[in-house]
């Protein structure tokens, strides 16, 4: 059996914007999150190190995030490693490895999110096809 997920709770640290897939007519919406690690070196320093991670969020769950999540909210994604390949201008190969959003929770109190929205989200929309075009 095979398993690829990835877990992660994290601020956000820029407020998001949603674009469409003119050919589904799908919303996305693409961000970035760090994630902060402490640890001590061999001198027994306090070190901090931050890994960077591109998310992609599809349907339901790309609007929810684009309406809802703003810059300073804490929430917890689930999802999946996926590598895109795509050509540059002078015809090189060029990878982006980024995590597909399954589903999140908003983390901070439920009082800070409009009242008609729910903390979490499965999000079960398809993701499009490799070879589709992607609005980023």
């Amino acid at each position: 059996m095979d398993l690829n997920k990835v877990m992660l709770i994290w601020r956000a640290t820029n407020n998001l914007q949603v674009k469409t897939i003119e050919t589904t007519w799908t919303p996305v919406v693409n961000f970035t999150v760090a994630t902060n690690r402490k640890y001590t070196n061999k001198e027994w320093n306090t070190m901090e190190d931050a890994e960077y991670h591109r998310c992609v969020a599809y349907g339901k769950g790309a609007e929810v995030l684009w309406k809802y999540l703003v810059k300073g909210k804490r929430i917890y994604v689930e999802g999946r490693l996926r590598t895109r390949k795509w050509q540059d201008s002078e015809g090189a190969d060029k990878f982006s490895t980024e995590i597909i959003v399954d589903s999140f929770i908003f983390l901070d109190s439920k009082g800070e999110w409009a009242e008609d929205e729910g903390f979490g989200v499965e999000n079960n929309e398809p993701e499009p096809a490799m070879d589709e075009e992607m609005p980023f």
